[in-house]
């Protein structure tokens, strides 16, 4: 069956791409949610779902139901790709509006303690691995979760994507699992009221581009996406030229150029090298070099080990969580988890990516982010408020009063805890002055709490850094000093 969808021409996809596209919205009563994410695959479902409503106007149906087109703005992708979403959703509603479609186009950002920015510096997350994806949920689904509430309150809805069968093997498996039997339309695992539906799920990476090129640059620049994609696969596009009748039909030889990735110029998914930023960097993009010059430091920076690189306290609650799987069998049963980067390492981050935008002459962290971050790193026991001066070194004001009112209060509180109470030498022989600016702040923001966080001594983190480094559960041979017992002595 799939042998033969291969063989079946572009114009036949479409058409079949465009049935089925034409039923479940004349026939199915729930609206359409159109995922746009600006590439290839996104781009057409646009071209799919317009010209479908096209056709129902030419056969003078009406168009009772509106259709969401959806982009998730991750606020972190390179300037090309950005400029070529701005324009892309720019176009695609004023096209819709000139031919009476009922579509409307939403873009979504992450709230400001999910951005990136504040998610690495301010939080301290350690970058996206396979085990923990955390930076899908914060920057895209969260956004696009509470979008979509918004417009069905009732989760009912179809939602329309551009997946594919022969992007992957475990792919096209997972998606003949959720197929609602005797459908078209597949399980939505967020939403069970809501299905998606995938028009071009057959379609090979040829037939994407070999349908883009048919389309105009009216609607989007299809020209800009095929270089992008050629230059991130390292290719120069005269390598990926496309030929035949009227210069519309692939090459077959050459649609490796096609299947690259572009997005966020962070990206840590990919591991030690980012080969799209080499493409795109050899492709001579400009600052291409300065991007990835920051990205692969930050990346070995935390990359030196637990010891080196995290904390033994959790940077949201402030306490202490230990290995508690596979029982006594497991070496690590019971010893300290590590939790996030260290605030050493977010501050030599955090001014690195101050000079790098210094260089770029881009925006690439906002005003209201750095005092996301200032707050973040308060918590942990920045009374100092070494954000806020690192920015000033780099010509963006900010300071204490950037902060609300009562925080400044309760730093103010904290310094003046920390002189009279902790900054004591039988105190500071055993505890690190950072832990004691954590407590102090800490202590002020909730005295009842405070007794359940960890504020270890310095014998415990060396301890702890000991199992990190050997990876098991190291017998305590030696006594912990207690702060609340020291306070009182």
């Amino acid at each position: 069956m799939k042998n033969e969808a291969l063989n079946i021409s572009i114009n036949k996809k479409e058409e079949k791409a465009l049935e089925m596209l034409s039923y479940y919205y004349q026939n199915d009563p729930r609206p359409f949610c159109v995922a746009y994410s600006g590439g290839k695959d996104s781009s057409v479902i646009v071209y799919l779902t317009i010209k479908m409503l096209q056709n129902l106007i030419t056969k003078n149906i009406d168009l009772k139901k509106q259709v969401l087109i959806i982009n998730s703005n991750t606020l972190a992708e390179l300037p090309p790709v950005l400029k070529h979403l701005n324009e892309s959703l720019k176009t695609i509603q004023e096209y819709s509006d000139q031919y009476d479609l009922p579509i409307k186009v939403k873009e979504v950002t992450p709230e400001l303690k999910n951005t990136l920015n504040v998610q690495l510096l301010g939080v301290g997350m350690p970058p996206p691995s396979n085990q923990l994806r955390w930076c899908t949920d914060k920057l895209k689904v969260f956004p696009i979760d509470k979008e979509i509430t918004s417009n069905f309150p009732d989760g009912k809805f179809i939602s329309v994507i551009g997946t594919r069968r022969d992007e992957s093997f475990s792919r096209d498996a997972r998606i003949e699992r959720k197929t609602l039997k005797g459908t078209n339309l597949k399980l939505n695992d967020r939403y069970k009221n809501a299905s998606n539906l995938m028009p071009i799920e057959d379609w090979s990476t040829k037939d994407v581009w070999e349908y883009l090129f048919k389309q105009t640059n009216e609607l989007l620049n299809v020209d800009f996406l095929w270089k992008i994609y050629s230059d991130a696969s390292g290719k120069d596009t005269k390598e990926c030229t496309f030929v035949g009748a009227g210069g519309k039909h692939i090459e077959e030889g050459k649609i490796g150029c096609g299947v690259s990735r572009f997005g966020c110029w962070q990206c840590y998914m990919v591991r030690d090298n980012d080969k799209s930023l080499d493409g795109l960097m050899q492709s001579g993009y400009e600052n291409i070099d300065l991007y990835k010059e920051y990205r692969d430091w930050f990346w070995n920076l935390t990359q030196q080990g637990w010891e080196k690189t995290r904390d033994p306290y959790s940077h949201r609650h402030q306490g202490q969580e230990l290995y508690n799987k596979g029982g006594e069998d497991n070496p690590k049963y019971g010893m300290t988890m590590p939790k996030g980067l260290n605030l050493k390492l977010r501050k030599a981050s955090f001014s690195r990516l101050l000079v790098l935008q210094t260089k770029l002459n881009e925006e690439i962290i906002t005003k209201e982010e750095i005092i996301e971050i200032q707050k973040r790193w308060l918590f942990e026991g920045d009374l100092e408020l070494t954000a806020f001066k690192i920015a000033s070194k780099n010509k963006i004001i900010l300071n204490a009063f950037s902060l609300n009112k009562d925080l400044r209060n309760k730093i103010n509180l904290a310094k003046e805890f920390y002189k009279e109470k902790l900054n004591k030498k039988d105190i500071k022989k055993h505890f690190d002055i950072n832990t004691l600016k954590r407590f102090s702040i800490q202590y002020m923001l909730d005295q009842e709490k405070v007794k359940r966080k960890f504020f270890p001594s310095k014998k415990e983190i060396i301890h702890i850094k000991k199992e990190w480094k050997r990876e098991k559960k190291l017998t305590k041979n030696q006594y912990f000093k207690n702060l609340f017992m020291l306070i009182a002595e």
